[in-house]
């Protein structure tokens, strides 16, 4: 078995012939004496694999990875895992143009990217091997993460990161860049509504200090001192507490469960089965509760063994979930989302960050804004497309590629970057006034 990673529900399957279920010490124990595993299986399989390799595409950390790789390693010694390591928007889009480097399992945290397969093809038909074509296997919420300066609440409410004491503190990956950012954006938006989410996105933006390019970069960021909170996936908080991070849950909690599938047109169809066999086994579903992989298991027979502070928050918010995450509505708009954060946010981050900025000072010269400060909030906070804009956009790029826009495209972003630069022309032009009007009151004093 060689590993070879690269830069750039329940338990529903049967397992009989892996024996993976009857392993039933646990994932700590297990950990410490890793060749075990194969000796238990060890006669139990009934078809042996014949030596192939098996490629996996993930937007997981090789922290995560890599030990499910080395444990299914010990049950099949003959497959021979490959694993790209690359961003979810990144490996929709590839496989999206034809899955030409032959994967055979995707696997993420983005529960709409495997719609966006779904509804293309991508992913192996239902009756192949009589299961299902998509497994949920983990529990995932998003909030941040911040270093840990002592006993620190598991949970907060999300208003708390546009407090004025937080400017330029903040940082968040681009959406389009990451899949768990891209969750959050639709989070945002699914539980608040189109425009009042787009209002509280717009709102952040004058908070942060930084939009980076992955997930990670973010972690590493508040770890190094660089900022002070970090917008985040659970699991990628908790695995680093070794950096002596910590992790908030935004509240409301909103869980989604992370999905692994069998992707249509691969070499390895036998393998990939086997391969997400174990990962929803239990053997499987333990091994996400170890400290370094330190993931919420999908399995409720198993969460109910586990004892870490944030598994009780998750089971908290499944058993109070209030409002399923849409990845439906969430594939159907995947594009236009990443593309409306651009437009509004990341193309012009400096200018909006500083027109909040300048509104802030100004408001801070008052006991209470003036009507004045009041129209140039509502202009920062303003989002100009409908929700029912966006529709025939984004199902219009489910059988295309992201990369290669196509004309209808290409003149959206155009009208979008317009209206975001013409709303920001617009408070511009009313802060100077403001600006002037204090700077003529300074003399007058």
């Amino acid at each position: 078995m060689r590993l070879a990673p690269t830069s750039n529900g329940e338990d529903r399957i049967g397992l009989g012939r892996l024996a993976v279920t009857k392993l039933m010490w646990n994932a700590g124990e297990w950990l410490k004496k890793p060749l075990t595993i194969a000796t238990f299986c060890v006669g139990v399989i009934s078809t042996p694999l014949q030596a192939q390799q098996l490629r996996v595409l993930t937007s997981m950390p090789p922290s995560f990875y890599q030990p499910f790789v080395v444990a299914f390693g010990e049950l099949f010694p003959d497959v021979k895992v490959a694993v790209l390591n690359k961003n979810t928007n990144a490996s929709v889009d590839e496989l999206l143009r034809g899955n030409e480097r032959r994967f055979d399992v995707f696997w993420s945290s983005s529960p709409e990217a495997f719609e966006l397969l779904k509804q293309n093809g991508h992913l192996t038909a239902s009756d192949t091997f009589g299961a299902p074509d998509v497994y949920s296997f983990a529990y995932s919420a998003l909030g941040w993460t911040r270093k840990r300066t002592g006993p620190s609440a598991k949970t907060a409410d999300w208003e708390a990161l546009l407090a004025t004491d937080k400017t330029g503190t903040i940082a968040m990956a681009r959406p389009s860049r990451s899949g768990s950012t891209h969750m959050m954006l639709e989070r945002t938006l699914q539980v608040r509504g189109w425009q009042e989410g787009w209002a509280y996105l717009l709102e952040l933006a004058g908070n942060l200090s930084t939009i980076t390019a992955r997930s990670f970069t973010v972690l590493d960021g508040v770890a190094n001192g660089r900022f002070e909170i970090g917008l985040t996936i659970d699991f990628l908080a908790h695995a680093r507490a070794e950096d002596d991070l910590t992790f908030i849950y935004g509240t409301p909690v909103m869980v989604t469960p992370a999905r692994i599938g069998i992707l249509a047109g691969g070499n390895a169809p036998a393998a990939a089965h086997h391969f997400v066999e174990f990962v929803v086994s239990d053997a499987g579903q333990r091994l996400l509760m170890t400290p370094d992989i330190a993931r919420t298991p999908h399995s409720a027979s198993i969460r109910a063994e586990a004892t870490a502070p944030y598994h009780q928050v998750l089971e908290n918010a499944l058993t109070l979930n209030w409002l399923e995450y849409d990845a439906a509505l969430a594939s159907e708009r995947y594009w236009a989302v990443n593309a409306l954060f651009d437009a509004f946010v990341f193309d012009v981050f400096e200018t909006r960050r500083e027109a909040w900025r300048r509104l802030r000072v100004l408001e801070a010269q008052h006991d209470a804004p003036t009507v004045e400060m009041h129209k140039i909030r509502r202009l920062l906070t303003s989002f100009p497309i409908g929700e029912t804009d966006v529709g025939n956009e984004g199902r219009a790029t489910n059988g295309n590629a992201f990369a290669t826009l196509s004309d209808q495209q290409k003149s959206s972003v155009q009208a979008w970057r317009e209206a975001s630069r013409g709303i920001l022309h617009k408070a511009d032009s009313l802060l100077r006034v403001l600006e002037q009007r204090a700077a003529q009151d300074v003399v007058r004093d």
